[in-house]
């Protein structure tokens, strides 16, 4: 059984990556922990919010890490890579948002992560979804009519100034704003409760964004490639 580890910045990268797996690798063959640290920098606990399931169809391994902070992501990388590896994880990768930080100064950034991360025996990762992962929701269109179905992307460009379906959402200074701003329109709320985000996991079109998307979507199509690699039997 293959294992693969996934370091996350929050909530919402928790709750769509666990989703994307499932349709990916298919949930019969997939077993999937999800654990979160809280607290503060002098005292952090760690949560167990789903423990796995593992039958004997199961062939991949997953745990999510939901660091709950953007500057932990690397940090706890860091700090459980050892304990990975020997474990027998194969692959760490961690994802985290380009915002607060501006688009400027993204290399710099990613150069700087990619220092910090320790060399060993298994590959590890880090991907920035730009400017934050709300920009692969935006870009991912289909789902706006599933909400409501006046959501089409002709009257988002009407009130909003830009055509999900046809701009470049890596572009968007704050993706997440523009979420908000399009379920205001329709009286939908985007303030990332767990209910709100497992309605958008539940609404994306995860086969839309896997064959598609990742064509036109860098980050994303980084994030999918090292899934890719990992899901090889």
């Amino acid at each position: 059984m293959k294992k693969l580890a996934i370091f996350v910045e929050g909530q919402t990268e928790q709750i769509f990556v666990e989703k994307l797996l499932k349709e990916i690798a298919g949930r019969n063959r997939i077993a999937i922990e999800v654990i979160a640290v809280n607290g503060n920098q002098l005292e952090r606990y760690t949560t167990v919010i789903k423990n796995p399931v593992v039958t004997y169809e199961t062939k991949f391994y997953v745990l999510i890490y939901n660091s709950c902070s953007d500057n932990s992501v690397v940090s706890d990388m860091r700090d459980r890579y050892s304990t990975l590896t020997a474990s027998g994880y194969e692959r760490v990768i961690g994802l985290r948002d380009v915002y607060p930080i501006p688009i400027s100064q993204k290399s710099k950034l990613i150069t700087g992560l990619r220092y910090s991360l320790p060399q060993g025996a298994i590959p590890i990762d880090i991907v920035l979804a730009v400017m934050e992962i709300e920009t692969w929701f935006l870009a991912e269109y289909n789902h706006f009519i599933k909400i409501d179905a006046s959501l089409t992307p002709e009257r988002i460009q009407e009130y909003f100034g830009f055509n999900p379906k046809t701009d470049d959402m890596e572009a968007r200074p704050k993706p997440s704003d523009d979420m908000k701003q399009i379920y205001n329109l329709v009286c939908k709320g985007y303030n990332k409760s767990e209910k709100q985000l497992n309605r958008l996991a539940s609404n994306l079109d995860y086969e839309f964004i896997y064959i598609q998307l990742t064509n036109s979507v860098p980050s994303l199509k980084e994030f999918v490639g090292y899934l890719d690699l990992f899901l090889i039997p």
